[in-house]
């Protein structure tokens, strides 16, 4: 961590912001891109390998009815706990205190839950788990939006999700041995999780380095000048001497109303409707994405494909991401967040009704293939967006209020989608998913315009 350094009195919120705005590219180290890449592709990570994961924990323990939605409520339960405390620290004491405490958890809660020994301790190490998942990429997201300028704060996060794609669809195909030639192969794939621990010890002053935005609004000006220093330095301007844009006196304004915004101001105007945009967005979105993601192989087990060609069908989806993810690069800084995030979401609606219409295994191949495409097409507009609305100050809170109480949406899911889908079948469970999906794309519609503005500007 850095020492406190002396206040300087001629850096203010202002010029840290114009400075960093003002930059041609993110000047983080080679180390902190990879501290960032390792953080979204783990957490990613542990959130699809429970779908091939499942029907072996479940044949394993014997799990049945309810006790099959056990592990997934309550991760996602400690995905909501976990969100808040982290998010609410990352604002309180810095952003890497947040992203110490959150890595940790994730790491040690995948570990734990590859020595499960019932239903039971299985859920308990999965709630673990969601306490450390909760904060990780919205602390993430978060982070990178405050390091970089308005004209990148997309960009950067669609590269950094469509290497962890590349990632995960390599790691996906090798998890189906492991699956195939260990009993336990599941617990095996599930440790693997622990291996985000190595990011911990990347959180320090030359990789993963403290928010300069974040350290001018507690009054560490000295420090945040510094940082901001070195990052110019990185990128061949010199220290101090990046020009100020024109709107900076502007700026300079709603940045000094910005750091004084309390957490609790969120649920006041004007971001109490940001906040119940966002947080009604992905409710709503997660209550039918986990229903999809959770239940994959059931769904296409109950149109007909076998247990092997479902599981395989479900590592395939993850190839889709590869295309979806150089669009969001391509158009994330040339189309709104928003908009971006509506088509993504219509896309998945659209490409579940192909799942369900009954056309045979190629098509729902098919349809399988467009959601992931889907899904991954809204996640980093929608992430870079779920943080940019909000002030710097309460920037980490609301960012995990929105997507960590959002996912309370999942947690209800097995007791919402998976009686549907144990009662009447695919199909209709199906059909209610593309409803919900189509009430979230609705609401997100409603948000302000953030594309190319300050985050000061968005602020007010």
């Amino acid at each position: 961590m850095m020492s406190h350094t002396p206040l300087d009195s001629s850096v203010s919120a202002a010029s840290i912001n114009a400075r960093i705005d003002a930059m041609p590219k993110v000047g983080l180290s080679r180390a902190a891109w990879f501290a960032l890449m390792l953080c979204f592709f783990f957490a990613n990570y542990d959130i699809s390998v429970l779908t091939i994961t499942l029907p072996a924990m479940r044949d394993e323990f014997g799990l049945a009815g309810a006790e099959l939605g056990y592990p997934i409520t309550w991760n996602l339960v400690g995905y909501c706990v976990g969100a808040y405390l982290f998010g609410h620290i990352a604002d309180r004491h810095g952003r890497q205190r947040g992203l110490l405490l959150t890595i940790a958890a994730l790491g040690a809660g995948g570990l734990l839950t590859a020595f499960s020994w019932d239903v039971w301790s299985l859920t308990f190490f999965r709630f673990l788990t969601g306490c450390g998942m909760g904060a990780v990429l919205a602390l993430c997201s978060a982070y990178i939006g405050e390091m970089a300028s308005k004209h990148q704060r997309g960009g950067y996060l669609s590269r950094l999700y469509t290497v962890g794609t590349v990632l995960l669809l390599l790691v996906g195909f090798a998890s189906l041995p492991v699956l195939s030639a260990f009993a336990g192969g599941w617990r095996w794939l599930l440790a693997f999780g622990a291996l985000v621990l190595l990011v911990l010890p990347l959180v320090n002053r030359r990789a993963l380095v403290e928010s300069p935005r974040w350290l001018v609004t507690v009054g560490r000006a000295g420090e945040a000048d510094q940082i901001v220093r070195d990052m110019e330095s990185r990128v061949g301007l010199p220290p101090g001497g990046a020009a100020v844009p024109a709107e900076a006196p502007v700026e300079q304004a709603t940045t000094a109303d910005e750091g004084r915004v309390p957490a609790r101001a969120l649920f006041k105007a004007p971001y109490l409707s940001r906040m119940l945009i966002v947080l009604g967005f992905w409710f709503i979105f997660y209550l039918a994405m986990y229903g999809y993601a959770s239940y994959l192989p059931l769904i296409l087990e109950g149109i007909g494909i076998s247990t092997s060609d479902a599981v395989l069908v479900s590592v395939l989806t993850r190839a889709m991401p590869l295309i979806s993810g150089v669009a969001a690069v391509l158009l994330v800084e040339r189309m709104e967040r928003r908009t971006m995030v509506v088509i993504g979401t219509l896309v998945f609606a659209a490409a579940l009704l192909l799942i369900s219409l009954d056309l045979g295994e190629t098509v729902a191949t098919i349809g399988a293939l467009f959601s992931s495409f889907g899904i991954a097409f809204m996640a980093t507009p929608a992430y870079t967006y779920t943080a940019e609305i909000f002030p710097t100050r309460a920037r980490g809170t609301a960012s995990a209020i929105a997507d960590g109480v959002g996912h309370l949406g999942g947690a209800v899911t097995p007791f919402v989608v998976l009686p549907i889908l144990t009662t009447y079948g695919a199909r209709p469970a199906s059909f209610v998913m593309v409803a919900l999906l189509l009430i979230a794309a609705a609401i997100i519609r409603l948000g302000v315009r953030t594309r190319d503005r300050a985050l000061a500007e968005i602020a007010t």
